[in-house]
């Protein structure tokens, strides 16, 4: 069993949190259900990504950043950065930022493309590689530690409903004003 990290300052309880929501908005018309699903998957995306990364990936000097970029290096091969940006869902800048910061570490090193030399192709390197299994391994073992607390059922569901959210915000069923 992983032991996750105690928090500098106690957190509020996400349902106590969510209560006050509840509270505030109810009168004012807002859909409850739909905010309590937003409001549930940021504090829930936050609250995994920090607990992950302080306990499994900043002992081994990643940031979460670092990790997924050396992952999706690791899993997808060579990529140009702006390939990079749009599968990890950031900015070509964002990305570029956490090359450096991997490529000053040995991590990562950038390539000319060989087609149009204004392309950077990014590789991971052979220390990239084994910093990011071993936080890989350090990481799954959080997850599965988080995830235990539902049953495999669970598990697939809300991954399915995750997946379905996700699409839908990508597809633009936010239209933006």
């Amino acid at each position: 069993m992983v032991a996750a990290r105690q928090p500098a300052v106690p957190a509020v309880p996400a349902v106590s949190y969510e209560g006050h929501l509840r509270s505030f908005f109810g009168p004012r018309g807002v859909d409850l259900d739909a905010q309590a699903v937003a409001f549930n998957l940021f504090r829930a995306q936050a609250d995994v990504f920090s607990t992950i990364e302080g306990a499994a990936l900043r002992p081994v000097g990643l940031t979460h950043a670092g990790f997924v970029l050396l992952m999706s290096l690791w899993t997808m091969g060579p990529q140009e950065t702006r390939a990079l940006a749009r599968v990890l869902g950031v900015s070509r800048p964002a990305v570029v930022s956490a090359v450096d910061t991997l490529e000053r570490g040995g991590h990562v090193k950038r390539l000319r493309s060989d087609v149009d030399r204004r392309l950077v192709i990014v590789e991971i390197t052979a220390a990239g590689r084994r910093l990011v299994e071993k936080a890989q391994r350090s990481a799954h073992e959080f997850e599965r530690t988080l995830t235990g607390t539902l049953t495999r059922q669970e598990q697939r569901t809300l991954a399915r409903l995750l997946r379905k959210l996700s699409e839908a915000a990508r597809t633009g069923v936010c239209e933006r004003a």
